[in-house]
């Protein structure tokens, strides 16, 4: 499996364009890795995670090509994991491509909703080329090639936020943004799967330098997180695990951010970077 991290950053993106903090400044400054867009990824060529605003710029950065994603999981409602009205361009006149491409969403009732209420309502074309499943927590489902298992995030309490483990054939990337210290449903579903070996675990690491458990999580959780992972057999020194989802609040610039991470055994993200596992 290959992993691209198209966009690394948390809602207000980074540097964030209102903000003239310590961080921000010195992003605008150094430019490069320390410059991020609102988190998305893409998992070989076929499967995206998240649809932020910043989709087309990701395409463009990054030259993939669309008409083989047949699958998008998105993790929540939020803005910048999800923005729905880009998806106008799936159909005529804003995109002309095979009429038989479909795309599927899998996401929560609410994420579901928004695309049929909103998008959907104005342009009714889109739900045909669309299509919609809900997805439930603990409730495994084929996408393509992978088997996807929605889990329960600590985030967004208005609505059932998602983290998704990935699996194709013996791989298996755990991919779990936004959310918190995993939630105990989590650790009791992992400890089932006495099968499972992560190739790749990306965490939350909104909070960075600083300390925090619930909604988002930061460097020092990231490490308590992967040593229970460790410990319970379902990773091991060949795991790669990620840091990702970073904001300004959290401090430090990419090469801080690398160093920590680093200093944990772990790697940062930076957009554009792709990892295969």
């Amino acid at each position: 499996m290959k992993i691209t991290y198209l966009g690394t950053a948390a809602s207000e993106g980074l540097p964030a364009p209102f903000c003239t903090c310590p961080v921000c400044q010195k992003a605008r400054q150094e430019g490069g890795k320390s410059v991020r867009t609102r988190t998305q990824a893409l998992v070989d060529e076929s499967l995206l995670i998240d649809f932020p605003p910043d989709t087309y710029l990701h395409w463009l950065r990054n030259n993939f090509d669309f008409l083989k994603v047949t699958d998008l999981l998105v993790t929540h409602s939020h803005m910048d994991h999800w923005y729905p009205d880009d998806l106008q361009a799936t159909v005529e006149p804003f995109g002309h491509h095979d009429p038989a491409y479909t795309l599927t969403l899998h996401g929560n009732e609410k994420v579901c909703r928004q695309l049929e209420e909103g998008m959907g309502a104005e342009e009714p074309k889109i739900l045909d080329t669309v299509k919609r499943q809900v997805a439930t927590a603990f409730e495994t489902f084929t996408a393509g090639e992978y088997r996807v298992t929605p889990l329960p995030a600590d985030h967004c309490y208005t609505e059932r936020a998602l983290i998704y483990l990935v699996e194709k054939g013996d791989k298996a990337l755990l991919y779990a943004h936004d959310t918190g210290y995993f939630l105990d449903g989590v650790w009791d579903y992992l400890a089932a799967r006495k099968d499972l070996r992560l190739g790749l675990v990306s965490l939350d690491c909104t909070h960075g330098f600083d300390e925090n458990r619930q909604n988002h999580m930061g460097f020092s959780v990231n490490v308590q997180v992967r040593d229970r992972l460790v410990d319970m057999g379902l990773a091991d020194g060949a795991t790669l695990f990620v840091c990702n989802h970073f904001s300004h609040n959290g401090g430090g610039s990419y090469e801080e951010l690398s160093a920590q991470a680093q200093a944990q055994g772990m790697l940062a993200s930076y957009d554009g970077l792709t990892l295969e596992f």
